[in-house]
């Protein structure tokens, strides 16, 4: 077993951090993408409702045409369809503010506190807090989204359900370099 110095330990650990920031950046991406789809596309799709198949395409039509937009798109198109209140509205400009920042700009605004121990312990500190303002950020959407998803029938055994197909897949994909 190979051990690292403390230096390369602690460089490892501010990009662990970074990584998990940017997860819950993302996790937030499909909070909002989530968010449209109770609001915006479920009602809209039920009056259109024809067949199964029909129910299918037009859902994968929209989860492709609405997840390929970035985070400042994916806000607007809430703003256009009257969500979110003006607290998560706020949250939500804070989050892409910081979102944008971490994947263009991060490393290099934060270079001098990359070189010294010190530094990188308050990256850790600043990159916790980024992932926990987005992480409350998913919560807010979630506490609006989900009351919307039950009245579509989503119950907390469909949730299940397909957090067990997910861990199927996963379990069972082919990865290839």
């Amino acid at each position: 077993m190979t051990f690292l110095d403390p230096e390369s330990e602690q460089v490892r650990e501010v990009y662990a951090h970074y990584g998990l920031a940017m997860y819950w950046a993302q996790c937030l991406e499909q909070a909002i993408f989530m968010h449209l789809l109770f609001f915006e596309h479920f009602p809209k799709a039920l009056k259109k409702y024809t067949t199964p198949e029909n129910w299918a395409e037009e859902f994968d039509r929209y989860e492709a045409r609405e997840i390929s937009q970035t985070m400042g798109k994916l806000i607007f198109r809430l703003r256009e369809i009257g969500q979110p209140a003006h607290s998560l509205e706020v949250s939500l400009a804070n989050a892409l503010k910081s979102r944008n920042w971490l994947a263009h700009g991060y490393f290099a605004d934060r270079a001098i506190e990359f070189a010294n121990s010190i530094g990188r312990e308050d990256m850790i500190k600043e990159l916790n807090q980024i992932r926990g303002a987005f992480h409350s950020c998913v919560d807010e959407l979630n506490a609006v989204s989900m009351p919307a998803a039950r009245k579509f029938g989503f119950t907390d055994e469909m949730i299940e359900k397909a957090q067990a197909e997910m861990n199927f897949e996963y379990a069972n994909r082919k990865f290839s370099v």
